[in-house]
């Protein structure tokens, strides 16, 4: 399918989802909208939605997934809340584009009365339940320590970031960089926007190469930023050059299994999509309060590699 038409269908179902929604409210059951960052070429936000969905529905709620067109389309995303509060929604569930876009419309959704759940990244400032979501801090300090013991804790490493705006994509920068540092032998040659994608990858490290040709590690903050990152690595025939994603998703793990990735860090998108749902259903039914929620709720991360990576794909993504 081509990207337009990718694009169209993502719009489609947004409108589609939109136009329904009055008939899903008056069968009188909770409406619980997830809004992950996009469904279009993002198969971890597509994991967490879709988790969140069989979650809702299995409890009683109706769960309505409204994805933006790109990990940039933040008015997008502002447009959808705004369009959810007007609606009265029971709960939103939301994974925030901007760390700042999205406060205002998080507050004015709050005030509304609508809980925010946010999964995957943080809002500082905005009024909202919890973020669910990984300590990637710590999940990117892993990765920096297995990096360093890859390389004999010597040689010249480099990061894929994801879209700057993203908390997410900053905790994952500031977490790698801050770990790494912690190794006098090892060299952190240059740390770029990836985008979140293989394209955007695929340039990143192209241009990274250019500028460093005898750079011995990558660090994706993406699987599918990992994809691309193998696929420019396949191409420069340069095996000696080490990979190490980051999601957890089956195309970071089917890198692994190719030995074409070291490891891949693995979020857990099943957790953050099912707690999120039965944090929102808790305060719908009046059974607990936002305040009786801590601001943070780490969803768990594990290290995956040659020795545990079918066991982990059977478990997590049940694949056999």
């Amino acid at each position: 399918m081509s990207i337009r038409a990718l694009l169209m269908a993502g719009v489609i179902a947004i409108v589609g989802g939109l136009a329904g929604a009055n008939g899903a409210a008056a069968a009188d059951k909770p409406v619980i909208a997830v809004l992950p960052k996009t469904v279009i070429g993002d198969v971890f936000m597509n994991n967490l939605a879709n988790f969140a969905k069989a979650k809702g529905e299995s409890l009683g709620a109706t769960v309505e997934i409204y994805g933006a067109s790109s990990h940039t389309a933040v008015e997008e995303q502002v447009s959808t809340m705004e369009t959810l509060i007007s609606r009265k929604v029971s709960a939103i569930i939301l994974a925030a584009l901007d760390s700042k876009g999205l406060a205002p419309a998080i507050n004015k959704a709050t005030a509304a009365g609508i809980p925010v759940i946010l999964a995957d990244s943080g809002v500082p400032g905005a009024d909202y339940v919890t973020v669910v979501q990984t300590d990637n801090i710590k999940a990117t300090g892993l990765a920096a320590d297995y990096a360093a013991a890859l390389l004999s804790y010597k040689g010249k490493v480099a990061q894929l970031e994801g879209e700057t705006a993203s908390e997410t994509a900053q905790l994952r920068t500031k977490g790698f960089h801050e770990e790494i540092a912690k190794y006098p032998g090892i060299e952190l040659v240059a740390s770029i926007n990836g985008h979140w994608s293989t394209p955007g990858a695929v340039e990143g490290l192209e241009a990274i190469l250019t500028a460093h040709p005898d750079l011995n590690l990558v660090f994706c903050s993406s699987d599918l930023m990992a994809v691309g990152a193998a696929t420019v690595l396949e191409r420069a025939k340069r095996p000696d050059i080490i990979v190490i994603g980051f999601d957890g998703i089956a195309e970071g793990t089917d890198l692994v299994i190719a030995g074409t990735a070291a490891g891949d860090v693995a979020q857990n998108a099943k957790a953050m999509g099912e707690i999120s749902v039965e944090i929102a259903l808790q305060i719908i039914k009046g059974e607990k309060k936002a305040a009786d929620f801590p601001k943070v709720i780490d969803s768990g991360m594990m290290l995956v590699h040659r020795w545990n990576v079918q066991k982990y794909r059977a478990d997590f993504l049940g694949i056999k």
